[in-house]
């Protein structure tokens, strides 16, 4: 047993860590977060993104599906932040096929936090 400030801690019974997902660690840090697939309907490879800009460059024009879990993500065609970008709340993006006419399934290169 550890005493810390003269408290009796016993540091094998608490749990001092958490794992916490995407939505739960952006409500407590106040940011932003998403998560993007390789394939529709939330499946294929994942990868987390939080409240920074981020070049997809393993995921590359592969992206076929999106949950925002807080903020607002400006997703861009091109790497760099640049070519054309797909502005996206909160909300779960099953199937980029079905949105705009399908022009941002698979062509997505990077993705920034939208900060106004």
């Amino acid at each position: 047993m550890s005493n810390i400030n003269n408290h009796g801690v016993d540091m094998n019974n608490d749990v001092l860590f958490q794992e916490l997902d995407c939505e739960k660690a952006a409500t407590i840090q106040g940011g932003a977060s998403a998560q993007v697939f390789t394939d529709a309907n939330f499946s294929g490879t994942a990868s987390n993104i939080f409240d920074y800009d981020v070049p997809l460059f393993s995921f590359n024009d592969q992206i076929s599906s999106i949950k925002v879990f807080s903020g607002e993500w400006v997703f861009w065609s091109d790497a760099n932040f640049s070519g054309s970008g797909l502005i996206l709340g909160p909300g779960e993006y099953s199937n980029l096929q079905n949105l705009n006419g399908g022009v941002y399934n698979d062509v997505i290169s990077s993705a920034k936090r939208n900060v106004q």
